[in-house]
């Protein structure tokens, strides 16, 4: 009832523009996971088509990303929360932007032939385990999205998880960087920054996404408080 008076219903047009837009973010991220699993099984002439489509995914999402910013700049929300669902909007889209640049950095590794040297595989496949952790993460805050209005508790719980699947996440970065740094003399600059760029773009995500978690759940508690 607090909801729907201090929103007037304008919360679930807002919602579902934020569900649309992570359901690219986790479409990209799976595009992600699909390729650093296997590197070669993409020809050089086929690595385009990979890029086409992630393009694709973030130029969508820049277009819902600007309607839900032009929806709360005219004024469907009250506007003490106007400058916290601006921050909410800009963590989601910086999901999909940096879903985006780390697809676009994998694959042009693969074109100049990097998963074929050494350590490489070894540090994509905690990369394929970080992507999978990312995934499991854009699972809860759509669990989220479709909860915070309801229940508070259960939003509250998914928020948490996400928490532990940062925490997670992590270990796997610092894992994966130990071996970069160990190994560094087995690596070129250009093998090196690469990796490095892929590893840290994945934490990132997910800190993203656990920033958009915690943001959401505070502005729905701040409404219903």
């Amino acid at each position: 009832m607090v909801l729907k008076k201090l929103f007037g219903g304008s919360e679930r047009e807002l919602l579902d523009l934020l569900r649309r837009h992570l359901a690219l973010s986790k479409e990209a991220m799976m595009l992600f996971l699909r390729l650093i699993r296997a590197p070669g099984s993409l020809s050089l002439d086929e690595l385009p088509r990979h890029r086409s489509i992630v393009i694709k995914l973030e130029k969508e999402g820049d277009r819902i990303y600007d309607t839900a910013v032009m929806q709360v700049l005219k004024g469907a929300f009250p506007l003490p929360l106007v400058a916290d669902l601006g921050v909410l909007l800009d963590d989601f889209d910086d999901i999909l932007d940096l879903i985006y640049f780390v697809n676009m950095e994998l694959t042009r590794g693969i074109r100049v032939g990097l998963h074929r040297t050494r350590v490489v595989p070894e540090v994509y496949s905690l990369c394929a385990r970080m992507a999978e952790k990312a995934l499991e993460a854009i699972d809860s805050l759509e669990a989220i999205l479709g909860s915070v209005t309801k229940s508070l508790a259960k939003a509250s719980e998914e928020m948490a998880r996400i928490d532990s699947i940062e925490d997670e996440v992590d270990e796997i970065k610092n894992e994966a960087l130990e071996i970069i740094y160990e190994r560094s003399k087995d690596l070129d600059v250009l093998t090196f920054t690469h990796l490095v760029e892929v590893v840290r773009s994945l934490d990132t995500v997910v800190d993203k996404i656990q920033d958009s978690s915690q943001e959401l759940v505070r502005i729905f508690t701040a409404v219903y408080s």
